[in-house]
C-alpha cells in the first residue's frame, strides 16, 4: 500500500503580522514549536521519500521537525499557488535552500499551478515507494487532493482547508483504490492553538 502524507507548513511570520513578506516568510515562534511537535507525531515513522517546498516556512518546518526519511528532496512543484498572480515568484528567484535535502530539480517556479500539481501527482502515483511525505502549503496541498481524487471541476466550488502544521493522509491500495484516510489532523499541536 502506498501512503502519501501531506503536511502544511507551520505558522509563518506573515500570518502573525511580524512581516509583510507573503512570498517567502520564515516561521513564527509558535510555528517553530508546531514544527517540533510534528517530530513527535512522526516519531515512529521513517519515510522512503520526503518532498519539501523550497519556501522558507516549509523547509524550516521540515528541519525543525526532525522527521526521519531515507531521501529528502526540495520540490518546487509544492510551492504555494500563485492565486492568479502569474509570475508571483519571479522577483524572489533564485531562492536558496538549506542543505537539509537534495536540491530542487524541477524548476517549476513559473509554471502554472495546474501543470505543477498535476505533474507532481502523476509522479507520486508512479514512483515505486510506499511512504511519501509532502511538506507544502495550503493551496498546493489542496490541489494535490483534488488531483488525487480526479476532480477537475470542483476547484472553484470546493475548499478543503488545512491549518498550520496539520497532517493529512492519502492511501492507494494494491488494487489502485484511492482513499482519503484523514484530513487536517492537528491533534499534535492542540496545545499550540489560538
Amino acid at each position: 500500500m502506498k501512503k502519501i502524507w501531506l503536511v502544511r507548513h507551520a505558522e509563518s511570520t506573515c500570518q502573525t503580522g511580524e512581516t509583510d513578506d507573503s512570498v517567502n516568510p520564515e516561521l513564527s515562534d509558535r510555528g517553530k514549536q508546531q514544527a517540533r511537535h510534528l517530530g513527535f507525531y512522526f516519531s515512529d515513522t521513517k519515510f522512503d521519500l520526503a518532498l519539501i517546498s523550497p519556501l522558507a516556512r516549509a523547509s524550516q518546518t521540515f528541519a525543525l521537525s526532525g522527521i526521519q526519511t531515507k531521501l529528502g528532496e526540495f520540490d518546487s512543484r509544492l510551492i504555494e499557488l500563485d492565486w492568479g498572480n502569474e509570475g508571483k515568484y519571479r522577483a524572489s528567484l533564485p531562492i536558496s535552500t538549506p542543505e537539509i535535502a537534495e536540491p530542487d530539480r524541477h524548476e517549476a517556479w513559473l509554471l502554472n499551478d495546474n501543470d505543477r500539481i498535476t505533474g507532481l501527482m502523476e509522479d507520486l502515483l508512479e514512483w515505486d515507494v510506499e511512504k511519501i511525505l509532502c511538506i507544502g502549503h495550503w493551496g498546493s496541498l489542496h490541489h494535490l487532493l483534488l488531483s488525487f481524487i480526479g476532480a477537475t471541476t470542483l476547484e472553484d466550488h470546493f475548499r478543503a482547508t488545512l491549518e498550520n502544521a496539520s497532517v493529512s493522509l492519502l492511501e492507494i491500495d494494491d488494487k489502485g483504490v484511492r482513499c482519503l484516510r484523514y484530513w487536517n489532523d492537528r491533534s499534535h499541536v492542540r496545545d499550540l492553538l489560538d
